[in-house]
């Protein structure tokens, strides 16, 4: 059996900003209030990284608001894991300094090329305060990169966005919004057109993943998604999520016996489920796609290999100083 690749840890699903795309914020189903100690975080990793996963993407929520994340973060450098952190950057001129160097990739959410139009999507007063994230990151020494979300309201932003970013020099990521939960995604012909806008220097979108989302996204019938095989996903009240995040169907208590559960018939049998369940088709949900892509040698293989190579590329060949625009 081929090992995991990613770990998506939720530490926390409290979240300071009102995305209109994300549905987490105002889910009441979803608890906001129990999320575990570092101790068990920290073990739980150490597991994580047993099962072979070699990236760990901290998410949320907004992870900033978890009290103990430098530890974590200093916890997963320590047995090696490379680490991935997204945030909206409201608190991270305040949180900046604590996480310096521990971690990878460093990604703030930007939704428009302007303040109005970033903070309506956002829904608080946030775009002054990302500008400030990015360059205090800069200042600290660190490789900050933008992600914006693509949607159909926002998709003829997209070249402002990239001027925007070209303009102070900081790596971009476009990520076409997924549809789940009652939450309206990118459409085709939107994805069809990103597809075209997504040019320039210093811009990355993941061309295998967005021909599998032009083409439909997985089908029950002949599945792509791996997402029990390649993705471990950990909820903030310690639980693994089966079969991901977005749908899962049930979540089983770790207790320190990650890698026991990780190996047990319940896994096992999500693992044969694993892009056949009535949910699964048509997903193209991210987060689980672009494992997925890399396990299977098809036409989406090599676009999706050589965007993470670009990726990497321009995130380190931009500049450390910020340029003003």
């Amino acid at each position: 059996m081929k090992k995991h690749v990613i770990c998506y840890y939720y530490l926390t699903y409290r979240c300071n900003a009102r995305c209109y795309f994300c549905t987490i914020w105002k889910d009441r189903s979803i608890p906001s209030t129990r999320e575990t100690p570092s101790h068990h975080v920290c073990r739980n990793l150490d597991e994580v990284k047993r099962a072979g996963v070699k990236v760990v993407d901290f998410t949320g929520g907004e992870p900033l608001l978890y009290p103990d994340l430098a530890q974590v973060l200093a916890f997963a450098k320590k047995i090696g894991l490379r680490v991935t952190l997204t945030t909206n950057g409201i608190l991270y001129p305040d949180r900046a300094r604590e996480i310096t160097g521990l971690v990878d990739i460093l990604q703030f959410s930007i939704d428009a090329a302007t303040p109005q139009r970033h903070d309506a999507c956002k829904g608080v007063p946030s775009f002054d305060r990302v500008m400030e994230s990015i360059e205090t990151a800069r200042s600290l020494g660190e490789r900050p990169t933008i992600i914006h979300t693509v949607t159909n309201e926002n998709l003829l932003s997209v070249p402002d966005v990239i001027t925007m970013a070209q303009n102070i020099k900081v790596p971009l990521f476009l990520n076409p919004c997924f549809e789940y939960s009652g939450n309206h995604g990118l459409s085709r012909k939107g994805a069809i057109q990103l597809n075209t806008l997504a040019r320039g220097k210093g811009v990355t979108v993941d061309r295998g993943f967005l021909k599998f989302f032009i083409d439909g996204g997985n089908r029950i019938d002949k599945p792509l998604c791996l997402a029990v095989s390649s993705t471990i996903v950990i909820s903030p009240d310690d639980r693994l999520i089966l079969p991901c995040f977005h749908y899962q169907t049930k979540t089983l208590p770790i207790n320190g016996k990650l890698c026991e559960l990780l190996s047990s018939a319940e896994v096992h049998r999500e693992r044969l489920m694993e892009g056949r369940h009535a949910f699964c088709e048509g997903c193209t949900i991210y987060c689980y796609i672009r494992a997925s892509l890399f396990r299977k040698v098809n036409r989406y293989f090599l676009p999706s290999l050589f965007s993470a190579i670009n990726y990497i590329y321009e995130l380190y060949r931009a500049p450390k100083k910020l340029s003003k625009v």
